[in-house]
């Protein structure tokens, strides 16, 4: 079992550390607001210019009668189709697995600090009321942190969490101190508590690399910029058909890129667990 304060190379305190230094939050209104504005303005818009600007370099290309060119440009878009659909699968994915991955945490931390609060009725008062009060203002502040999420990860609800979890423990301490009988069957719930929260924490950095963020943009472009490349081609385009798939290669960028960052976009991870917890 692991301490919250004093054993310093705890996983807590490891990823505690790291992100109060890489994801202190910005102004709500400067920061993830202004983000989210030019991340949605750029998946939305960008391919459609792409795809206007293949199509011009198309007409540009057939006025000037460059017919031999024409034969290469259908294996060459089913190659970048093909190369697109792969990145995506795989982005796709892994975005969705850790989104999953992080709701389930929050399951399993409402578990840990119900377990905890009922396992506590085995401490000898005053023990046992200061674990569970203990535990309530750790839950309430879990889910209060969770709804101003969109604002980044602020140091100071790390350094919050860190005094509630001393709390936590050191109630847990003095009551199996006075009651040794107790001893594994309520620290253990107790350490899940604190390693449950190390493990969300950690969990925020688990994101898409940036190179592969940005081979999945430059490919939709480019991809996209073949479409309406190989339509200027042939003259009239299609043009329901060609803004119809425009807009799916968008939306499927879009939803890899919110799943990915599940308490910033319009895909937001649930804390139903934490809410529903009847600590009384």
């Amino acid at each position: 079992m692991r301490r919250p304060r004093n054993e310093p190379a705890t996983v807590g305190t490891v990823s505690v550390d790291k992100v109060s230094a890489d994801s202190a939050a910005l102004p709500a209104e400067t920061g993830p607001a202004s983000r989210r504005r030019a991340r949605a303005g750029t998946v939305s818009g960008a391919p459609i210019l792409a795809l206007e600007g293949g199509f011009r370099a198309g007409r540009r290309t057939l006025r000037k009668r460059a017919i031999e060119m024409t034969s290469q440009v259908g294996p060459l878009q089913g190659a970048i189709l093909g190369l697109l659909g792969l990145l995506l699968a795989f982005s796709f994915a892994a975005a969705g697995a850790r989104f999953l991955e992080r709701q389930d945490l929050i399951l399993q931390e409402a578990n840990a600090i119900g377990t905890a609060y009922l396992r506590a009725d085995l401490l000898d008062e005053p023990y046992r009321s200061e674990l569970r009060a203990a535990l309530k203002r750790y839950a309430e502040h879990r889910i209060d942190v969770g709804r101003r999420l969109r604002s980044g990860l602020m140091s100071a609800d790390l350094a919050e969490a860190e005094q509630l979890h001393a709390g936590i423990w050191n109630a847990a301490r003095d009551g199996v101190a006075a009651r040794p009988a107790a001893m594994l069957t309520v620290l253990a719930p107790v350490n899940e508590v604190i390693d449950l929260h190390a493990t969300r924490v950690a969990a925020i950095e688990k994101r898409l690399p940036p190179l592969v963020l940005v081979s999945l943009i430059a490919s939709s472009m480019l991809a996209v910029w073949a479409i309406g490349y190989g339509a200027g081609l042939v003259g009239p385009r299609h043009v329901p058909l060609t803004f119809a798939l425009t807009i799916l290669i968008s939306l499927a960028l879009w939803i890899t890129i919110d799943l990915d960052r599940p308490r910033a976009g319009l895909i937001q991870l649930s804390d139903a667990p934490l809410e529903a917890l009847k600590l009384e």
